[in-house]
């Protein structure tokens, strides 16, 4: 069986839907039953669509990778995640045994005419698709505890309070003026869902009227600048996203301060991944959440930066806002800073053909224009 890039797209991500289904029925509905060798079945599937021109040019590899939720899942058998001890669910074993087999045997026994790409994948990109997937896979198995095991079993541990608190402290009070925006593409499963699956589901987003003229041209042209003073030209922060923040920061807030779990953060990220579902990849990210708006504001002057050297830019045209950046920065009208929108995915410098323009230094020739004031 010949598998063409997108057929190998397809069963990835036919994989991951029916993974979602399952995973919906088992936590959220009064079944309250997951196999745990479900959530390596996610990891299994986004790791695979997160680096789909390596892997699509190299089957046994993946279906290497397929193996491993496959053999998890077989050797967790009896340890499942249920509330009635008592209980055992074939149906749902066989279910996520053959979401394994399926792309495994596929994989393994498939064929390809699919190059390699040119250029070797960055390994920072590689380093933050595994760190997107395991903290996808954490939320997941949070998530899923939380909702099955119930409050009065996890009254006591509240690993939901754990796994939130440490989420919004390093977020907000540490990562955002040390690493920029880096949760936007790195921590949150909402940005792992969208970039693995989202991007590559082809159907009419029904919520493309809300994004109006008006709401797109905040990205560049309104609202509020927040680029710092290298860069006076670098896209506006939507207002959109202050909005936001102001809004559902006071309803979570008002939240926390009560008895009650942490719900409505697990509630809050399954809303966004609905919604996002429903709008452009990355639409809603760009000019709606809340929690993208405060990381934007806050890391304005973070350490850890894209520079584009200009000077040394070619012209090529192959960091395009549409295809390259999940944020739509036009990285060839920036002056040398990326704008505080920048969550670090570094998919313009992996898209970029040269080795010497998108880079997290400036280079001499950069310095040089910069002190003569050169717009070019």
């Amino acid at each position: 069986m010949n598998i063409s890039k997108q057929t190998f797209i397809n069963v990835n991500k036919y994989m991951i839907v029916a993974a979602c289904v399952i995973y919906f029925i088992g936590v959220f509905t009064p079944v309250k039953f997951l196999q745990p060798g479900l959530i390596f079945v996610f990891g299994a599937g986004f790791f695979c669509l997160l680096h789909i021109n390596y892997f699509c040019c190299r089957l046994k590899h993946a279906a290497h990778l397929w193996l491993f939720p496959l053999i998890m899942t077989i050797v967790w058998y009896q340890l499942n995640l249920k509330s009635d001890p008592d209980t055992q669910n074939t149906l749902f074993y066989m279910i996520t045994l053959l979401l394994s087999v399926i792309p495994f045997l596929a994989f393994m026994f498939g064929r390809t005419e699919e190059k390699a790409a040119k250029k070797e994948r960055l390994p920072i990109i590689s380093f933050r698709t595994v760190i997107q997937t395991a903290f996808f896979l954490g939320w997941l198995s949070v998530t899923a505890f939380v909702y099955i095991r119930g409050v009065d079993y996890y009254t006591d541990t509240r690993p939901d309070l754990m796994f939130w608190g440490l989420f919004h402290v390093a977020t907000v009070a540490f990562f955002p003026f040390l690493f920029g925006r880096v949760l936007c593409s790195w921590m949150c499963p909402n940005a792992t869902m969208q970039d693995a699956l989202f991007k590559n589901m082809k159907h009419p987003r029904p919520l493309n009227f809300l994004l109006p003229k008006s709401v797109e041209e905040q990205s560049h042209s309104t609202a509020m600048t927040l680029s710092g003073k290298v860069d006076k030209t670098a896209p506006y922060m939507p207002f959109t996203l202050l909005l936001m923040w102001f809004i559902v920061f006071n309803i979570e807030t008002i939240w926390d301060l009560t008895s009650e779990p942490w719900w409505p953060a697990i509630a809050y990220m399954l809303i966004l991944m609905i919604v996002s579902f429903l709008m452009p990849w990355r639409k809603l990210c760009t000019h709606y959440c809340w929690l993208s708006g405060y990381r934007g504001f806050a890391c304005q002057n973070s350490l850890w930066r894209i520079r584009y050297n200009k000077s040394k830019c070619r012209q090529c045209k192959k960091c395009l806002a549409e295809a390259a950046c999940p944020f739509f920065i036009d990285i060839c009208n920036q002056d040398n800073e990326m704008p505080a929108t920048c969550c670090l995915c570094f998919s313009c410098m992996e898209a970029c053909p040269f080795d010497d323009v998108i880079t997290f230094r400036r280079s001499e020739e950069e310095k040089e224009r910069l002190r003569a004031g050169s717009p070019a």
